[in-house]
């Protein structure tokens, strides 16, 4: 197992003798704190994952996330509860480019999946793999396109969930925008967003800041995020909403762009767009509200992450040279 050294020494000892685990959150939800993991729940978590969302009978795993967040971690769990083979590596933009293994499952953040997809010899990779999960972030239309045409093999599934609820609560397979809750876990909705209770979070409810919209048959439609929610003059814009427009008629990676807002003393919240400076300006916008227009639009050379991959926009706007 190549870099098995990234596993802290006293996990093993833990998980024979049945204990609890410590993680700190992503910031999802709230600030990152840390959050306490039951070894019988993370167990629980795992074959829900397996069930739902596996469909190899070989899970060798490849762990190319983070071990200290729920994502990496999760995935360590999962083999140990389902006694696989793992092999663990220093997380890249691009984990498969030196990855020399015989996985034949993964998890990657869409941030990787782009980089895997650009180099000729990662590319060739990924077609030892049965099922691979992508979360952490949105997936692109263009990208979830090109998997699904490029490797119809394998069965990809876009995830959804948080460190409370020990990963992922729901999944939806590529070409399809219904997220299905795995067993025992259920969701609703308040003003603030979608509320999940499940096993993981002692069946109490979760408050998180996503808009759905909830389905029979225990599903939902995610539609964004109501903390990247603008009030501009009064217009309630949902960044994400004018990001997959953008998307859709740039065909821009969403790891290249985003939106955000700057202070604006009639409006209120004025819209911004930020692209990487090496992106082409169309000619002309195409937008199903004229509100959607940014009122400027910077280029940056380079953007800020979190730890989890995701662009930090309140950060990178930061980075806008005056």
């Amino acid at each position: 197992m190549p870099g098995t050294e990234i596993i802290p020494v006293e996990w093993d000892v833990k998980w024979d003798n049945f204990e609890s685990f410590e993680i700190h959150t992503s910031g999802s939800t709230g600030v990152p704190k840390p959050h306490r993991l039951d070894a019988q729940l993370i167990r629980w978590s795992a074959n829900q994952t397996r069930k739902h969302f596996i469909r190899s009978q070989n899970t060798h795993q490849l762990i190319a996330l983070p071990i200290e967040k729920v994502g990496g971690f999760m995935q360590w769990a999962r083999a140990k509860t389902w006694g696989s083979p793992f092999d663990i590596i220093k997380p890249t933009s691009n984990p498969l480019l030196d990855y020399e293994g015989n996985a034949t499952i993964s998890s990657f953040t869409p941030m990787q999946i782009e980089g895997i997809l650009n180099n000729p010899i990662s590319y060739n990779k990924l077609k030892q793999f049965d099922s691979i999960l992508i979360g952490g972030a949105p997936v692109s239309g263009e990208i979830e396109e090109r998997l699904l045409q490029e490797f119809p093999e394998i069965f990809w599934v876009h995830t959804f969930g948080m460190t409370e609820t020990y990963s992922h609560f729901a999944g939806r397979p590529l070409g399809n925008q219904r997220y299905t809750l795995v067993d025992d876990t259920e969701i609703d909705q308040n003003d603030m967003g979608l509320l999940v209770k499940n096993p993981c979070t002692n069946n109490k409810w979760m408050q998180t800041h996503d808009r759905v919209n909830i389905l029979e048959e225990r599903s939902f439609i995610w539609e964004g995020r109501t903390d990247f929610t603008i009030n501009s003059g009064g217009i309630k814009i949902q960044l994400e909403t004018v990001e997959s427009e953008i998307a859709a008629q740039t065909n821009w990676s969403l790891s290249d762009f985003f939106c955000w807002w700057e202070y604006d003393s009639i409006l209120g919240q004025k819209l911004v767009l930020y692209i990487k400076d090496s992106l082409i300006l169309p000619v002309e916008w195409q937008f199903s509200s004229r509100f959607y227009q940014p009122k400027l639009i910077y280029p940056l050379k380079s953007f800020v992450y979190t730890k989890t991959g995701k662009i930090s926009r309140k950060e990178s706007a930061k980075n806008v040279s005056t």
